[in-house]
């Protein structure tokens, strides 16, 4: 599990090996973006090894999370004693009682001659760095391709763009918003096209192979923060900042549904069935919508009637408070285990004068 920090590092958590329950120290910390500038995204490869990170220095980096470093620690395995001969015996009494002290503190047993050894750990490491939106332009989002070799990100200077992981510049640029921030870039399953979200209220459908926009996605009354596209690709939910789920129809770019949050969402995410929908924000909850018939992976659509504007026909299936947690980003692993980050929100006390 990784995730993008208000320190500029991004850190990197497994989420296999942990045996208890307790709270799992960091596995690795990868640094390289600068300036203190926060990291606003991180987006892994489907290889599960290379991740990519959006920082608000206006650079994105390629991990390697599997790389193995040299940290130069003592090796702390312990070395079977060969058989003294005489000579030996008389050079180990020879030895300062000082250094016997020390080699047995180290390793457990007197083994005259030892040299320490480094061990090699997994430590990570930068492949690249990406520079091609304007300069120091936080980049807010970034997204492998499922097929992984290409990837997406979009920045405060109201552009979209298309990479490749072995070029320095992008290879794509998608312009057309009417608003600075292009907060969100995501792909469809298929890799032929991307969708961006824009403090203009819209959607936007954009082609990769040349770069035009083939749907424009509107009908809302703030700016768009988060964009998921549904597994069979049929459909694509968008929030905005008034704390509204939109979700349209690609086939005719119809608006289908409406779906009322109490907050700003910063996270939307589609259970790898396709039937449910899960929101978190401001509100430090988790809402999940089951949204079968409008987003679902199989089946015809359910025939909805036209949305009316300010109407929201659904609530929530299910809700999952936490205590003082605002939901970041939201995951559904194959499995529809649901996986959430976020930040704690400590009270602040009055201060009485």
């Amino acid at each position: 599990v990784a995730a993008g920090c208000d320190d500029a590092a991004v850190r990197v958590w497994s989420a296999v090996d942990n045996q208890d329950d307790d709270v799992k120290e960091t596995a690795m910390v990868l640094l390289g973006h600068k300036n203190g500038f926060p990291v606003f995204d991180v987006n892994w490869n489907r290889d599960g090894r290379t991740l990519l990170s959006a920082g608000g220095d206006g650079s994105i980096r390629l991990w390697d999370t599997l790389m193995k470093g040299t940290f130069g620690n003592v090796a702390k395995t312990i070395k079977k004693k060969p058989p003294q001969t005489a000579g030996a015996k008389q050079a180990v009494a020879k030895q300062p009682a000082k250094a016997v002290e020390e080699e047995e503190h180290a390793f457990g047993m007197p083994v005259p001659g030892l040299r320490p050894e480094t061990t090699e750990e997994v430590n990570g490491a930068a492949l690249a760095v990406y520079r091609g939106h304007t300069p120091n332009c936080p980049i807010w989002s970034v997204a492998f391709s499922p097929a992984g070799y290409y990837f997406a990100s979009s920045a405060a200077d109201g552009t979209g763009r298309i990479w490749v992981t072995d070029r320095p510049n992008p290879v794509r640029i998608l312009s057309g918003h009417n608003a600075a921030s292009v907060n969100t870039i995501v792909w469809h399953p298929n890799c032929n096209y991307v969708f961006t979200g824009c403090d203009d209220k819209t959607i936007r459908m954009w082609d990769v192979h040349n770069g035009r926009c083939v749907r424009l996605l509107n009908g809302c009354s703030a700016g768009i923060n988060t964009i998921q596209v549904s597994p069979s690709g049929r459909y694509v939910a968008g929030a905005d900042y008034s704390g509204v789920v939109h979700t349209w129809e690609l086939d005719t770019g119809r608006k289908v549904r409406e779906l009322k949050g109490s907050s700003i969402v910063h996270a939307l995410a589609y259970s790898s069935c396709g039937s449910a929908l899960a929101a978190g924000g401001d509100d430090c909850a988790v809402k999940i919508w089951d949204v079968r018939g409008a987003g679902a992976n199989t089946g015809p659509p359910v025939e909805t009637p036209t949305i009316k504007e300010g109407s929201i026909p659904s609530v929530p299936h299910k809700i999952f408070q936490t205590r003082r947690t605002v939901l970041m980003d939201l995951q559904y692993t194959k499995r529809n285990l649901l996986l959430g980050v976020g930040k704690y929100v400590t009270p602040v006390p009055l201060l009485v004068e």
